[in-house]
């Protein structure tokens, strides 16, 4: 057998793997796309196919009833997103292009920040929300979102940026342009495609989480799309379909951003593997 038959085989063993992990992901989706368009019974009859006629009523219903929770979603995110993007960038360019003393051990320190599991500190940042009077507002998921949110972010900023090269930077200086401007009009340039990546795992993260909106939020009127959907699933009851109808709308946020960015995402992918 010659190198470019074991090659091949290789090729094709690699595209079945991925092929099944790809079916994997896209079956739940595929199940929840089909229920939603049913009733309480088709839903009983069947759950791989289509059902007609559809029953297009569980999107309105589901949409009448989450929409508050979407919006309230929408706000949060894009705050906690632009934020944590900003100062993800802002640190990066500063670890990656300044040199200053104690610049090692303040990274690190930061760094760790990313070892300790969220969950360990679900109790102390309670107490500080509570402290602030700030229980039971927006602001309470905004500050906890951008402190912790951007440490990621700053690790891949940071690496990007160490990566330009000095001698654009100084050209910029000899033509008069200050750091700030060399940050604005260099830095985020070169490092944009990252910024991307930055934004959409933060906005994940945020619209995402549960357990969060879950301990210092208590007035329906503020609470995000994951609450919502647990008290959609608790009013539905037998009317799966519905259900389903809401976890599909409560996506397309998400969706509509991730698929504006694709590009830049995919981009930073492979950057970040060159690099």
């Amino acid at each position: 057998m010659t190198a470019k038959s074991v090659k091949k085989i290789k090729l094709v063993i690699l595209n079945t793997v991925l092929a099944i992990f790809l079916l994997f992901t896209l079956v739940p989706v595929y199940v929840m796309v089909v229920n939603s368009f049913k009733t309480q019974n088709q839903l009983l009859d069947n759950v791989l196919y289509f059902s007609f006629p559809l029953y297009f009523k569980n999107y309105a219903d589901a949409f009448n009833r989450i929409f508050p929770y979407i919006w309230n979603s929408i706000t949060v995110a894009v705050v906690s997103t632009v934020g944590i993007t900003f100062i993800a960038a802002l640190t990066g360019y500063a670890f990656g292009h300044f040199e200053f003393r104690g610049k090692r051990i303040l990274f690190t320190l930061i760094i760790v920040n990313m070892m300790i599991p969220s969950i360990l500190t679900l109790v102390p940042s309670y107490l500080v929300v509570v402290r602030l009077k700030l229980y039971n507002t927006q602001f309470a998921l905004l500050l906890p979102y951008l402190a912790t949110g951007s440490v990621m972010g700053i690790y891949l900023v940071r690496g990007f940026v160490e990566q330009i090269p000095k001698t654009i930077f100084e050209a910029a200086k000899i033509d008069g342009i200050n750091e700030f401007q060399s940050f604005v009009y260099i830095g985020v340039p070169l490092v944009k495609t990252i910024l991307t990546t930055v934004s959409i795992l933060a906005l994940l993260n945020v619209w995402n989480d549960i357990v969060w909106p879950m301990l210092v939020l208590d007035s329906d009127a503020i609470k995000t799309i994951p609450l919502g959907l647990l008290e959609f699933n608790q009013q539905q009851g037998a009317n799966k379909g519905a259900l389903f109808a809401g976890y599909i709308l409560s996506s397309i946020p998400l969706l509509i951003y991730f698929i504006l960015n694709l590009r830049s995402f995919m981009d930073s992918l492979v950057e970040g593997a060159i690099k």
